[in-house]
């Protein structure tokens, strides 16, 4: 048995998504205020035994803020569950509670207007339903749970169907729920979600902001777990030796000196004070518990070597190490201790990285992996680069951050398992950032990916991190085993695919001619998978990268010049080279330097030399269009960009105008001098503008 799906309708960030997830671990990845912790939250409203009162009470904040106004609508939970197993109790009264034959069930969370409600307001419609819904508070929500649903909840018809549409008028939800929508309330004896959650799952959640020696410290931590498991395993014999070796420990501290001398002195003041006659007789005498349970509340996890130790001597880092082992443990051994070969064990892990090292987070990433066995089941949230990396995509859930709300999807959806692997193992620390970022450019060479950044930068006065673009350098890999990533059904995020026709400038070169065929099919795949999903594109060079940044930056050309050589014929040569119009004379001398430094290096020199003033060709600015195109439509964007180019190019008509609170992109592009019609930066603002 394991968890396959959950459906998530109007709950907090999610207004219609699913999460689909297999056995094992499974990964959520997502930046910050994504929603990672609603989904935990979701599944704890479910599940959870151990939630506190004050957090399953419906609150207005739990509707999605994409509905509008909340009242009349619901929220939904299910969860949908899969391999469930008729020869083991427990699960079979789950799939006796679904009403299926089929080994899938589901378990599903409403948060809908009581009866009375429901009652008052579905014989209504037009303003008299308009009233009643506006009279409708908070408190006359109710939560429920039912069984069996095999309904898709995220299907707007389904949704019109329990409800109705209410933004036309119609209001459907009576004071008798319809089962075959919402599934069945089974009332038979230990069969509803209260025995679903004390018998047939083991649920643990571990948040973010964990104190683990407070939570060990705590009556039900995983030691005491673990303990109070063994404790019927124990014999009397056992148990009567250690009883008999605490009443002789207790005698011990009894007869020693200065407790016998304190215990009658005691007595020798209560007898002048009082007289003999109504004087009690006193000893101060050790009382430890022979009880084997009050012996096991005393036990402390200490160092061998170390008498000294103790949790709180430790930092965080290693105090969660601790707890995170002991968690795990607690799985497999209760399972073993208590011969529950039917008991589903599930764990919520928020942010295993937090406090952890970097090389920790990945072994103990991995060593989990290991460790997780049948009936076991971890989803864990991150946006940890390096459990990220670590992760199989397969059991990856990415959420996406929209708007005003958030979606999530599945990096693996509808790919081959040959595709997946090879996926797998690309997504190394450093390029698992495409996972996290707003929108990627994927480029295959160390020049673009050390120039790139840096020319972004001074140009625009913004860098990529700053825009929500990851440029990620796939090297040798080949772009088709990554940008298949970006698609409807997978990620949906912008992805520019930047690369080299090749074409030719010397004529007959064979090496070049091969080149430019290899470019001329890379466009081809390119161009074909694009027809397909809208997310990716492809931007491509006439020639090469080198070549390409050659015309309109002649003077940062020539200070490279003079940095990589010092034979003075030499730089006479290339830089009369270079200021040719002939691509055939500047592209020769721009490939000669950049074999002379070698390409990597050669970037590293040209960017100490690149100032605001340089000229980015035309197919990087369509690609950072196609990828951040509303990013700069956001004016402190476009406006920090304009800054920096009036100070490149003293153009204080624009400082002016932005000083004196103008902020529209028209008007302020219609102020900027026209001499400085190659600036990178009102080249693609005008792009942005015309769109």
């Amino acid at each position: 048995m394991y968890l396959k799906e959950i459906q998530l309708r109007n709950y907090k960030n999610f207004q219609n998504t699913k999460f689909v997830f297999r056995k094992g671990i499974n990964t959520i990845i997502g930046e910050n205020d994504s929603g990672k912790t609603t989904l935990m939250q979701a599944i704890r409203l479910v599940l959870d035994k151990k939630l506190e009162w004050y957090e399953k009470e419906i609150s207005e904040n739990w509707f999605s803020e994409g509905l509008g106004d909340w009242r009349g609508h619901i929220i939904i939970i299910s969860l949908r569950f899969d391999e469930l197993d008729s020869t083991k109790e427990e699960q079979a009264v789950l799939k006796y509670i679904t009403g299926t034959s089929s080994k899938e069930g589901s378990i599903t969370w409403f948060c809908i207007p009581n009866s009375r409600t429901r009652k008052r307001i579905s014989s209504l419609n037009g303003e008299e339903l308009k009233k009643a819904l506006f009279e409708i508070r908070i408190t006359d929500y109710i939560s429920l749970v039912t069984y069996g649903s095999n309904k898709n909840y995220l299907d707007d018809e389904v949704y019109h169907s329990i409800v109705g549409n209410i933004s036309q008028g119609e209001y459907l939800l009576t004071d008798k729920l319809d089962e075959n929508l919402m599934g069945s309330i089974s009332t038979m004896k230990n069969s509803g979600i209260e025995y679903i959650r004390n018998r047939l799952v083991d649920f643990t959640y571990i948040d973010a902001l964990r104190d683990a020696v407070n939570v060990m410290h705590q009556r039900y931590n995983p030691l005491i777990s673990m303990l109070r498991q063994i404790e019927p395993k124990i014999t009397e014999s056992d148990k009567e030796s250690v009883n008999r070796l605490i009443v002789q420990v207790n005698d011990q501290i009894g007869n020693v000196d200065q407790i016998k001398k304190l215990s009658n002195g005691i007595n020798r003041k209560i007898v002048q004070s009082v007289g003999n006659t109504y004087a009690p007789d006193i000893a101060l005498k050790s009382e430890l518990s022979g009880d084997i349970k009050d012996i096991f509340r005393n036990l402390r996890l200490k160092s061998n070597q170390n008498p000294q130790f103790t949790l709180e001597s430790l930092g965080l880092g290693s105090t969660n190490i601790i707890y995170i082992a002991l968690k795990l443990m607690e799985y497999s051994y209760i399972k073993e201790m208590e011969e529950l070969p039917s008991k589903y064990f599930l764990l919520l892990f928020e942010e295993p990285e937090a406090h952890l090292h970097k090389h920790i987070q990945m072994s103990l990433f991995e060593k989990t992996d290991i460790e997780v066995s049948e009936d076991v089941q971890v989803i864990l949230t991150t946006h940890s680069d390096n459990i990220s990396a670590a992760s199989r995509i397969s059991r990856m859930n990415i959420i996406l951050k929209k708007k005003n709300y958030s979606v999530a999807v599945q990096p693996a959806n509808n790919l081959t398992n040959k595709q997946i692997t090879h996926l797998e193992r690309y997504l190394d620390v450093k390029r698992s950032e495409l996972l996290f970022s707003k929108s990627v450019i994927l480029v295959e060479g160390d020049a673009e990916e050390i120039l790139i950044p840096i020319v972004i930068k001074k140009c625009f006065g913004l860098s990529l991190d700053e825009l929500g673009i990851s440029l990620i350098n796939i090297g040798s890999v080949g772009f088709e085993n990554v940008y298949l990533l970006f698609n409807e059904d997978r990620i949906t995020k912008k992805c520019a695919v930047v690369s080299d026709l090749d074409t030719p400038i010397n004529v007959g070169s064979a090496g070049e001619n091969k080149a430019h065929k290899l470019g001329i099919e890379r466009k081809k795949a390119i161009d074909d998978y694009a027809v397909q999903s809208s997310w990716v594109r492809g931007f491509f060079g006439k020639h090469t990268f080198e070549i390409e940044i050659v015309p309109n930056n002649i003077e940062c050309m020539k200070r490279l010049i003079r940095k990589s050589y010092k034979q003075t014929t030499t730089i006479t040569e290339l830089e009369t080279a270079i200021e040719k119009k002939q691509v055939i004379d500047y592209g020769n001398a721009a490939l000669k330097i950049a074999k002379h430094n070698k390409k990597g290096w050669n970037a590293v020199l040209l960017s100490e030399e690149v100032d605001g003033k340089f000229f980015i060709p035309q197919y990087l600015i369509d690609a950072l269009v196609f990828v951040a195109n509303t990013v700069f439509c956001e004016p402190q964007n476009y406006l920090q960009m304009l800054k920096t180019y009036a100070k490149v190019y003293s153009d204080n008509r624009i400082l002016e105008a932005i000083s004196a609170g103008e902020t529209n992109l028209s008007t302020l592009l219609t102020k900027a001098d026209e001499s400085n019609v190659n600036s990178s930066v009102i080249r693609i603002l005008k792009v942005i503008n015309n769109k």
